[in-house]
């Protein structure tokens, strides 16, 4: 299958990245390494590509109520300069797909994971109602993110706007390195940071300009690799992991952005039903006691019975413990129960803790 690139391909390969297939596109794992690059995010400033997330892009008076109808989170109640998680869901409960909605003045955003684009296009066009006009972007926009404790004092050196002036979860137009972006407060890493929507064309000297601004505060490009021990950390879920078809919001620990108040949206009575039986496999954290490193589809047991399965795992360079979500039997969840972890035929002992493990300051 021939990978797909995004408009800043060749930067990665000039920087030395070391690409791999992601999602049908070919990205980059990492450029100095990923430790490093996790280090630069937590404590000065990292710079992502992840202009292979899928960009639709939602016009006309009814995408409010519309959106609605399809998402277990309020849409219409955004403000202008507003951006929101949601998710959506199959008639199951399980979940298509979380994503965020963004609301400019006169047009939302709405980003998917790139693995469910093709999918999420489908939903969408599929379900369009009158007043609803959709727009697939993909192909012809860029994303990248600027994220970590020092990333408002660079993006300041690019841009006459005042991104100090955004709140956390909220987006505005401005003009960075001289060219038009959707700039949102949002992120993947558990750090303060932004996002920056431009079109394909202006991708190259945004990435250029940024990276040249933050060389003096430390800035390092960042690939896959720390991005997704940087979300585990801060507890922060992977659609494929914690997230699937099959697994709900309600089990994925997302009951907050759950509206039972709304009278109707996809899955809202397979969820209701869910929530009332409370019995249901949900995901916790659990920190590893030894060297072992947890992976995805292991075992989880306690006192030799087994209760589950590792969704997510990794070191954890924040907490200097290595680090896994599971799925498991609601009784196990409390945070200090003693748990195992079966690896290769031998059994290694965990602990479970409250997501998400990491914090900022």
């Amino acid at each position: 299958m021939t990978l797909e690139r995004t408009p800043l391909y060749a930067e990665h390969l000039a920087l030395g990245a070391r690409l791999v297939p992601f999602a049908g596109f070919e990205m980059p794992l990492s450029y100095a390494g990923i430790l490093l690059e996790h280090e630069a995010v937590r404590r000065r400033a990292g710079l992502f590509d992840l202009s292979h997330m899928a960009q639709f892009e939602l016009r006309g008076p009814g995408v409010g109520a519309w959106a609605d109808r399809l998402t277990v989170n309020w849409v219409s109640t955004m403000p202008p300069g507003g951006a929101r998680y949601n998710l959506f869901c199959n008639d199951e409960g399980g979940t298509h797909d979380d994503v965020i909605f963004y609301r400019a003045a006169e047009r939302w955003l709405l980003v998917c994971n790139a693995a469910n684009g093709r999918k999420m296009w489908t939903l969408l066009t599929a379900a369009r109602s009158d007043g609803v006009d959709l727009d697939d972007l993909r192909g012809r926009a860029a994303l990248v993110a600027l994220q970590g404790p020092r990333s408002l004092e660079i993006l300041r050196r690019v841009t006459r706007d005042d991104p100090g002036a955004l709140r956390y979860y909220s987006c505005r137009p401005m003009t960075v390195s001289g060219r038009r972006a959707l700039v949102a407060r949002t992120g993947y890493t558990g750090e303060d940071g932004f996002e920056l929507f431009l079109t394909a064309e202006d991708a190259v000297a945004v990435w250029r300009s940024v990276l040249a601004a933050g060389h003096p505060e430390g800035l390092e490009p960042a690939g896959l690799g720390a991005r997704d021990i940087l979300r585990l950390e801060a507890g922060m879920p992977l659609y494929g992991n914690e997230l699937t078809e099959e697994i709900s919001p309600l089990q994925a620990g997302l009951g907050w952005a759950v509206k039972f108040e709304k009278p109707i949206f996809t899955g809202r009575a397979a969820l209701a039903r869910q929530a009332e039986k409370n019995d249901f496999l949900r995901i916790a954290g659990v920190v590893m006691e030894g060297k072992a490193v947890p992976r995805p589809g292991y075992a989880v047991l306690r006192e030799g019975e087994i209760v589950g399965e590792v969704r997510s795992g990794s070191i954890g360079p924040s907490l200097g413990r290595n680090i896994a979500t599971v799925l498991v039997r609601p009784e196990v969840t409390q945070p200090g129960t003693r748990l195992s972890i079966r690896i290769r035929g031998v059994e290694h002992a965990a602990r479970v803790v409250p997501l998400p493990f990491y914090k900022r300051g």
